[in-house]
């Protein structure tokens, strides 16, 4: 297992969806970015809340914005990013690494 990095991730999900299905993107992503087990594993979340977009995506000009703090490993990273371009209520995303 190679060393875990700290990422900033940022989803913006499509303004559509109903609370029940945001609260199961929420949970969905929090297994997903979760390192291991414990508290510590879990990632930080901070829920942005719903927005206005700076230009339309897929005709839509607000979103709901999902952002999480989280350990990963590197090689993690593609197949979540993978997965989320295959999620059509997910219109971006965004992995930052963290320096530090």
């Amino acid at each position: 297992m190679s060393q875990l990095r700290v990422y900033e991730v940022t989803i913006i999900v499509q303004p559509d969806l109903d609370d029940d299905a945001r609260k199961q993107y929420l949970e969905k992503f929090t297994q997903t970015l979760t390192h291991g087990e414990g508290e510590e594993a879990a990632p930080n979340f901070e829920n942005w809340g719903k927005r206005q977009l700076a230009f339309p995506i897929r005709k839509y000009t607000d979103a709901y914005y999902l952002y999480f703090e989280a350990n990963l490993d590197p090689s993690k990273i593609r197949p979540i990013e993978k997965s989320m371009n295959y999620d059509e209520n997910i219109l971006r995303y965004l992995f930052v690494r963290k320096e530090g």
